[in-house]
């Protein structure tokens, strides 16, 4: 079991105030997050345009050219796009990477592919633990590197029927713009929604990390041999991803913590660890195996060793690394401190379009935001520090991007008990464009709140510090149950689910505005 890394953090976050402390000649300007702790490179600096140099960089900037030019000549077949779900978080964004050096560097029937940020350009600044990552790994600064949504030049709804086809991770269901591509395979750790059924692979299976589950199927076919190893590295996964994708899975899994992580998170972090340059066990560590040492690829033979046979070295080794990653990424990912609440909503949000069995509004579109704040702490970042303000943000965002219902997570360490802690807060909009009238509007939010507080104990109504009560289609609630709380991988397939079975037929109201 690896222990939550408290003296790391502690470190960082003396570091990062030094540093804070020293910078502060900006004056009234924004500081740019740089991180400071676990130095790799004197040259590396979130803050600072930096060329990629590691051997991920060259490929990710090269697939990105070839890829432009390929559709601008009508070659679009010839691709396959990878991409993760519309939040984009680091464990997103690894294993798609990961899952497109894959397909491109296999021996047998290799593919062009390339990964796909589902992420605005001008939202990358939002998550700046992804921009670490990329820096640690070698790449260049600001995503540049890689391919984000608004990048495309042909919309997802013309590319995508053009396309090879496409591979989803960390999701399994694809957004809307994408359904008309030919579904290739669905590497994922969410609730199973059980659609495109014929996928292969179609990997969905319980994980703290989605970038674990990509490890796995990569690691077993590094240990056949299978991947194409590039100029400068040992093996067919280049150590530039291998620490991208270990991040990405310390992070998930709180530096491999006794309750966050599953089997296959251990299994795949123990095979990445093995492929690092760093990698050098004492000569004992082999013992019993020196009989078998020339019967298979090293690789092979790293991969293949069970927990039994793993050294006190390595468990130690394995222990710091992921206290180190975890700790720098922890870090990072908490630098929110600019963020305004509509940057903390597009942050994390992700969208959904569900058929209903409603007949006048057979599609809905519902949007979730996860959020590691309270909603009083994001009520006192907006200009007037008022609930009605923090809602009139809210939806001018939901209208913008065309939300029918939007449903915001938070979790944050409580200021008394300094236990985490939950909330919920859903919204249905009604009254813009051609959406839903007020009847209609009030006839979802009645179900979906039936929904949540059914399979939810222990909820107990959210109330506005002034105790004046919410507008209709309005409603929060604190999350006091015992135990481990329910995160988004929870709530978000059962509010899915009971607005696919929204069946609302009486005769329309008048719309009004709220």
């Amino acid at each position: 079991m690896l222990l939550r890394p408290l003296s790391a953090l502690l470190f960082i976050h003396l570091s990062i105030l030094v540093t804070t402390v020293f910078s502060a000649t900006n004056g009234g300007q924004q500081t740019i997050f740089q991180y400071q702790g676990h130095p790799i490179s004197p040259n590396l600096s979130v803050g600072i345009a930096q060329e990629g140099t590691g051997v991920l960089s060259k490929w990710a900037r090269e697939s990105r050219s070839q890829f432009f030019s390929d559709i601008t000549q009508n070659r679009a077949s010839e691709w396959v796009i990878v991409m993760g779900n519309e939040a984009g978080d680091t464990d997103s964004m690894a294993a798609a990477i990961g899952w497109a050096y894959h397909l491109s560097h296999v021996t047998h029937n290799p593919q062009k592919a390339i990964a796909l940020l589902q992420t605005v350009e001008d939202a990358l600044d939002l998550r700046p633990e992804n921009q670490l990552a990329l820096e640690r790994s070698q790449m260049s600064s600001r995503h540049r590197d890689l391919l984000t949504i608004d990048e495309l030049p042909i919309k997802p709804f013309e590319l995508s029927h053009r396309l090879a086809g496409i591979v989803l991770v960390d999701h399994n269901v694809p957004a809307p713009g994408w359904r008309q591509a030919s579904l290739l395979s669905i590497i994922d750790h969410h609730v199973d929604q059980k659609l495109n059924l014929s996928a292969d692979p179609r990997v969905l299976e319980e994980a703290a990390s989605c970038s674990s589950l990509v490890a796995d199927l990569m690691l077993e076919s590094e240990a056949r041999g299978e991947h194409r190893v590039v100029s400068g590295e040992k093996y067919g996964i280049p150590t530039d991803l291998v620490d991208l994708m270990l991040r990405a899975i310390f992070l998930d899994s709180d530096a491999l913590s006794s309750k966050k992580h599953y089997d296959v998170d251990k299994r795949a972090s123990y095979g990445l660890f093995r492929l690092r340059k760093s990698y050098a066990p004492p000569d004992e560590y082999y013992g019993k195996q020196s009989n078998v040492r020339g019967e298979l690829s090293q690789a092979s033979r790293r991969y293949l060793l069970d927990d039994n046979q793993r050294h006190k070295w390595e468990k130690r080794e394995l222990r710091k690394l992921a206290t180190n990653f975890w700790a720098e990424m922890s870090e990072a990912r908490g630098q929110l401190q600019q963020l305004d609440v509509r940057d903390l909503l597009r942050r994390d949000w992700k969208v959904n379009a569900v058929k209903t069995a409603t007949i006048k509004y057979p599609y809905l579109t519902l949007g979730f935001a996860s959020i590691p704040c309270s909603i009083q702490k994001q009520v006192e970042r907006t200009p007037e520090q008022t609930v009605p303000e923090w809602f009139a943000i809210e939806r001018a965002f939901t209208s913008e991007i065309g939300a029918d219902v939007s449903v915001v997570l938070t979790k944050f360490k409580s200021e008394i008990t300094g236990k985490a802690e939950r909330e919920i807060m859903l919204v249905v909009a009604h009254g813009w464009g051609k959406r839903l009238t007020t009847l209609a509007a009030t006839d979802l939010f009645l179900t979906l709140c039936k929904n949540i507080e059914d399979h939810f104990e222990g909820l107990q109504e959210w109330a506005r510090s002034d105790n004046k009560p919410l507008l209709p289609r309005r409603k929060g609630w604190i999350m006091t149950a015992k135990g481990r709380p329910m995160g988004r991988k929870v709530l978000m397939p059962l509010v899915l689910k009971a607005a696919s079975e929204w069946n609302w037929n009486t005769t329309e109201g008048v719309v009004g505005d709220d």
